[in-house]
């Protein structure tokens, strides 16, 4: 008997479980109460409400907004430290103990600390990003670099290439696929800390509409929420993923 392809397999299991995930949280809300486990009725209610009020479209845009505005940020700076400490010893010598420092400092300890640094909501959620998803970049990246094929580096350097010309073709290429493992590593802590900080100093964004249900007893609504922030980074993981098939066709895969 022929099998499914390995593609439309995957997509059948991952439904089959969700549903059976479903299923038992709607029987779990036939015996505990509504504040405990509402049922999928009650949640499904709260997006028509959500999408009514017209809360359900701006706020999630505002917080993938600023999710990726951090990324982007934490990207650019993190990235441009690890190609220079991944190529030069002097400098992974004096900037690693500073990139280590700062990454063990707890997100929550950085969002305190914005809070009384800066001023206006972007600019300290934006702060916050960029010090806790630089460091994340930072390290993937200089290991990427410094993992290079030495074969491939020796090989490069024989046609005696400008710095320039040895980043463009052999570095960046090189490091792609780890470059895109950072990046799915970062999207599902990057979008658990916006909603720390919008939790704790915003007035708009998911987070800020999760304290509002919180504060009404409405689970269903906190539940309604919390979908919305898994489906973002869902569709998030889904695009870097998109990505890395469309960038990585050539390496061979396992079957």
């Amino acid at each position: 008997m022929e099998s499914l392809p390995k593609e439309r397999a995957g997509s059948l299991e991952m439904f089959v479980s969700l549903g059976l995930l479903l299923l038992g949280w709607q029987i779990a809300s036939f015996f505990l109460p509504e504040f405990i486990v509402p049922g999928l009725q009650l949640i499904g209610l709260e997006f028509i409400n959500m999408a009514k009020e017209g809360t359900l479209l701006y706020d999630t845009l505002l917080t993938l907004y600023r999710v990726m505005q951090g990324l982007v940020g934490g990207f650019i700076l993190g990235g441009t430290l690890g190609i220079v400490m991944g190529t030069t010893k002097t400098s992974e010598n004096y900037l690693m103990p500073i990139v280590n420092f700062i990454m063990g400092v707890p997100a929550l300890s950085w969002t305190l600390i914005v809070i009384l640094w800066f001023r206006g909501t972007e600019t300290r959620i934006f702060a916050l990003m960029l010090a806790v998803s630089f460091p994340v970049f930072a390290h993937s990246i200089r290991d990427a670099v410094k993992g290079v094929s030495r074969d491939l580096m020796e090989m490069t350097l024989a046609f005696r290439p400008t710095r320039g010309q040895l980043l463009r073709m052999l570095i960046l290429p090189s490091i792609v696929p780890n470059i895109l493992t950072a990046w799915k590593v970062s999207i599902g802590f990057a979008v658990r800390v916006v909603i720390v900080a919008e939790l704790v100093g915003a007035s708009t964004g998911v987070g800020y509409r999760m304290v509002q249900q919180q504060a009404l007893l409405s689970m269903s609504g906190v539940l309604a929420w919390t979908l919305v922030l898994v489906m973002m980074g869902l569709g998030m993981q889904g695009i870097i993923t998109g990505f890395e098939s469309r960038l990585l066709r050539w390496r061979p895969t396992a079957h």
